[in-house]
């Protein structure tokens, strides 16, 4: 990350006031100029004063502005990643290369981030964000947390965004929406004994524990987790071997780019040859039944990965879920959430639609 000494970041100061007194006017009306503004607690308990409603942003993080689009307002970010701006098919090539933030979080262009003029910048917790508010606080660009990818919070953070940007009504539907399902799966799943199941995402061995990523996506769907007693995700063959799970889940692969466009058929096939391949792996009861579920990257994210939840969910129980339909639900983030055409293949096997 590009560090900064006092002299260096009030010489940036000057310059970016000097280049963007007069182009940054408009912008200025919306993110200074304007008498409304709302306190909000952020993912991490901070409390941030914006704007609001916020209209110009900047957005590090896929999950963030997935959430950001699925309540209407994908039109308020002026600036992402490069993560996002890589998925041109997902978002519509919306973004071009001068709106580039930075790779990542870690990695931030304050210079762009100022010459954008934003209101903020949302981010997730997950390291950078004690930077970004140093460097940007001059500016007057406030700097909001918002960890959408911890499928736990996807209640809190939908009311978050909806704050944020004067979408409550939206993000309260898009909340219900997902939450009448997990109730659902809930509800026909409590008095069934839990299915016994190995996670792997992307590289071998790269599993799900307590706390972290894809844990509670997992956990929700009524399985058995056989590392859920796990401290290290990074877990050997052997292990999964002697644990011998009746469900196998991966979550694509470095190959496959995370992408709205689907893995191709080879890929999947590719992918499970290589599972089913593995030393020892012949004995395991998955293996041996051909329980094995791939989802695409992209697919298992969508709402916090609560669409990855619900995929999982009907791969175990199809008998105790028969109104769960995920590849409908897939569908509807696609279409009303992320207004995208609908397409399949982001499973293996493919999961039908209801209609």
């Amino acid at each position: 990350m590009k560090k900064y000494s006092i002299k260096a970041l009030c010489a940036l100061l000057v310059c970016a006031l000097l280049a963007l007194g007069c182009g940054r006017d408009a912008a200025q009306d919306s993110a200074a100029g304007s008498a409304d503004t709302i306190t909000v607690t952020d993912s991490i308990g901070r409390s941030v004063t914006v704007p609001h409603p916020l209209t110009r942003v900047v957005v590090s993080n896929a999950y963030n502005a997935e959430l950001i689009n699925a309540v209407g307002s994908l039109d308020t970010v002026v600036g992402v990643d490069n993560y996002i701006f890589n998925d041109e098919a997902g978002f519509k090539g919306k973004f071009k290369q001068d709106q580039v933030i930075g790779a990542n979080q870690g990695n931030l262009n304050y210079e762009k981030i100022v010459e954008l003029a934003p209101q903020a910048l949302i981010l997730t917790g997950n390291g950078g964000w004690e930077d970004a508010q140093e460097k940007l606080a001059p500016f007057g660009i406030a700097v909001i947390v918002v960890d959408a990818y911890y499928t736990r919070e996807f209640r809190d953070n939908c009311a978050l965004i909806g704050r944020l940007f004067g979408k409550e009504t939206e993000a309260q539907e898009l909340a219900d929406f997902f939450m009448e399902k997990l109730d659902y799966i809930e509800r026909q799943t409590k008095d069934v004994p839990k299915k016994s199941l190995y996670f792997e995402y992307r590289t071998e061995g790269n599993t799900t524990v307590p706390g972290n990523y894809f844990y509670d996506m997992v956990e929700y769907s009524g399985a058995h987790n056989i590392f859920g007693d796990a401290a290290n995700p990074q877990v050997n063959p052997e292990a999964v071997i002697e644990r011998n799970p009746a469900y196998i889940v991966k979550v694509s692969e470095p190959k496959v780019n995370s992408s709205y466009i689907p893995p191709t058929p080879e890929d999947h096939a590719r992918i499970l040859h290589e599972l089913e391949s593995r030393k020892g792996w012949d004995t395991i009861d998955a293996v041996k039944n051909q329980r094995i579920l791939l989802l695409s990257h992209y697919v298992h994210g969508g709402a916090s990965k609560l669409v990855g939840t619900m995929y999982i969910a009907k791969f175990l129980y199809p008998e105790q879920l028969p109104d769960l339909h995920p590849e409908d639900i897939f569908k509807v983030w696609l279409e009303k959430y992320q207004h995208l055409p609908y397409i399949g293949g982001h499973t293996y096997p493919a999961f039908p639609l209801s209609e």
